[in-house]
């Protein structure tokens, strides 16, 4: 083997080792095995730590619906990033627009070169000169599309379009949240009433445990009677104790829908203070079309089809020729020396203007496909568009039944709520005249408490069916707060 040869397969052998030293080291970068989870080393998380926002400190009040509102909108985390969506969007127009203007650079190329060229022997005997040449040429160089065949202007519309989507959609987090916010306050609220509930059924189970004691004392009742009636006051514990979680839960989630520190202490108002909200005062048809005209997805997959048709006229209008104007002012600073003779040298100001004129004539079917994108992307939105004032219409009727359906329930609710307080109420009196029995007793009592749980979820079903229908139309607006009226 020759020498040339072995060095050869030696630098080969020696890139190949070091290409496959440089794949094991990627490849260390990966969990070893399988069957292993990978340790999280614990700067990742001190970095987490680190970089993790800082919020501002909640205000010490007592926050009504209103305030919640006003907290959310101003903590929550959506807002923001749907705030910056709509300045990138409008920053994209802003992108479009500077394609009208003329682009401005100052460009500079400089080096050395050595270049060996050919002559005939009989000129130069050895067939050949070397050059060797230094150069530095700053340009201040000038470039304007100035017809395009309304390409720009069709990307121009599609971005403003594509800029007024991310506008109502921003408008749109913002009724989400106001409506989630309002479902968490009411729900909270419900938690609430139910625990007044359970405490008021402790009471009752309590004073029920009394009587039977007396009872059982004058040896009017039975021990049975007063081991139904401490069962009762148990059971009347865990409720309470059920009531006292269930509220701490929604406390939890109207903390979390505000987008504030999980741990922030927040005194609220109750949602029973507020006046129950009014039946619907339009037809369900007017509402449906009310929601047409209103609702921030509608009107946003409107734009969305606009900005589709301005995206699909853009690509089409890619089939025709532009015209642009070039222009270049440079100076040719450089020095040229041929065969070690000394060194020419120049310094001297060039320009130039042109005017291009392109046609496109054939790109392998890339235009064509555009096209066809586009045009698909179009049919798209529009059958979305389609969809979404289905999905509106549909949720509307749903909103609106459920209000009317959850104020005749509370309505409902509050006569069997002061039936049972009245039926309770002479089973207690009848107990303690001997002439009733513990059974009809501890009947009523669970009655009563069934029907007070009954009230306060209709409450809370009842403003919350009316965030919904305000919702549903798209009625929520900042301005707007208090939307259960």
């Amino acid at each position: 083997m020759s020498p040339r040869r072995r060095t050869r397969d030696t630098g080969a052998a020696a890139l190949w080792v070091a290409l496959a030293a440089l794949s094991s080291i990627a490849h260390a970068q990966a969990p070893p095995r399988p069957e292993t989870p990978w340790p999280i080393p614990a700067s990742a998380g001190e970095r987490a730590l680190s970089e993790s926002s800082v919020r501002p400190p909640v205000p010490r009040q007592r926050y009504d619906l209103p305030a919640l509102i006003d907290l959310a909108e101003r903590s929550n985390p959506d807002t923001r990033a749907a705030w910056e969506a709509a300045r990138a969007a409008a920053a994209a127009v802003g992108l479009v627009e500077s394609s009208y203007l003329p682009q401005l650079s100052l460009e500079a190329i400089g080096g050395f070169q050595r270049t060996p060229l050919p002559l005939p022997k009989n000129l130069v005997p050895q067939g050949y000169f070397v050059s060797n040449t230094r150069e530095v040429i700053p340009t201040l160089a000038l470039k304007w599309l100035l017809f395009d065949f309304g390409q720009r202007d069709a990307k121009r519309e599609a971005a403003r379009a594509d800029s007024f989507v991310a506008n109502v959609a921003f408008t749109g987090t913002h009724q989400k949240i106001i409506f989630s916010v309002s479902q968490a306050y009411y729900e909270l609220g419900a938690a609430h009433g139910r625990l007044r509930a359970a405490q008021a059924a402790l009471r009752a189970a309590l004073v029920s445990q009394d009587a039977a004691t007396t009872q059982r004392a004058q040896g009017l009742a039975t021990v049975v009677a007063v081991a139904q009636a401490e069962r009762q006051t148990a059971q009347a514990r865990y409720a309470l104790a059920q009531a006292d979680g269930t509220l701490t839960i929604a406390h939890a989630n109207l903390i979390a829908t505000l987008g504030i520190p999980p741990d922030t202490e927040l005194d609220v108002a109750d949602s029973s203070e507020i006046e129950m909200p009014a039946r619907p005062s339009e037809s369900v048809s007017a509402a449906i079309r009310e929601a047409m005209t209103r609702r921030p997805d509608i009107i946003a997959a409107l734009g969305a089809v606009d900005a589709a048709e301005a995206k699909l006229k853009a690509e089409r209008r890619s089939y025709y020729p532009t015209i642009a104007l070039g222009a270049q002012v440079f100076q040719n600073i450089g020095t040229l020396s041929s065969d070690g003779e000394p060194y020419s040298n120049i310094d001297k100001t060039g320009a130039g203007v042109l005017l291009s004129f392109s046609v496109p004539i054939f790109d392998g079917g890339e235009r064509s496909s555009r096209v066809s994108a586009a045009q698909a992307n179009m049919r798209a939105l529009e059958a979305q568009l389609n969809a979404t004032r289905d999905a509106a219409a549909t949720q509307v009727v749903q909103a609106y039944n459920t209000l009317i359906t959850s104020l005749a329930q509370y309505d409902a609710a509050s006569a069997v709520s002061e039936a049972a307080h009245t039926a309770y109420e002479a089973a207690l009196r009848s107990y303690k005249a001997g002439v009733g029995t513990y059974t009809d007793l501890a009947t009523e009592e669970n009655a009563v408490a069934q029907a007070e749980n009954q009230m306060e979820d209709a409450r809370a079903a009842s403003h919350t069916a009316a965030a919904r229908l305000a919702f549903a139309i798209g009625s929520i607006t900042p301005q707007a707060r208090d939307i259960s009226q």
